[in-house]
């Protein structure tokens, strides 16, 4: 996976007072990311939201029922739905976050290796929209670097 960098003003004085506030430190950088993850990435259409129903999700058959799997007749589901949209976690590692699905086809529907037919389906690939939010992302971890430095006394 990618690498995103954000680049936060004063966040030279957080470095300085790294050894000494490591775990205030951690918490804020974590309330930062899950912010990010929770307020501006994933409310994006088109990840956690699904992209409105297409063709693909009505009769005729064979068809897919979101939550649910493929109906290839009306007495036949394949029950394989993981429900994407519930799938979605954010955590904290170390002093980072990461997004992440546990649909095992994720990676075809929101990841890197989607296909072009799903983003013409509305789906977004979440490299994307991280990207595509950057500035917004970029201005949580900013307030909360400015809310730690206050906090610590560091101004």
């Amino acid at each position: 996976m990618t690498d995103i960098k954000i680049e936060v003003i004063g966040i030279e004085k957080i470095q300085a007072a790294l050894n000494k506030f490591p775990r205030a430190i951690a918490k804020y950088l974590g309330q930062a990311g899950d912010e990010a993850a929770k307020k501006v990435v994933l409310k994006t259409p088109g990840l956690k939201d699904y992209p409105p129903a297409t063709a693909a999700n009505r009769l005729p058959y064979p068809y897919y029922e979101r939550g649910k799997g493929t109906w290839t007749s009306a007495a036949h589901n394949t029950y394989t739905s993981e429900r994407l949209g519930t799938q979605w976690y954010v955590k904290k590692e170390g002093m980072g976050t990461a997004i992440g699905n546990r649909a095992s086809y994720a990676h075809w529907v929101v990841g890197d290796d989607q296909p072009v037919h799903m983003k013409q389906k509305g789906w977004r690939k979440l490299l994307d929209v991280v990207t595509e939010k950057m500035s917004a992302i970029t201005a949580i971890y900013q307030r909360w670097a400015e809310k730690l430095i206050r906090d610590l006394g560091l101004s």
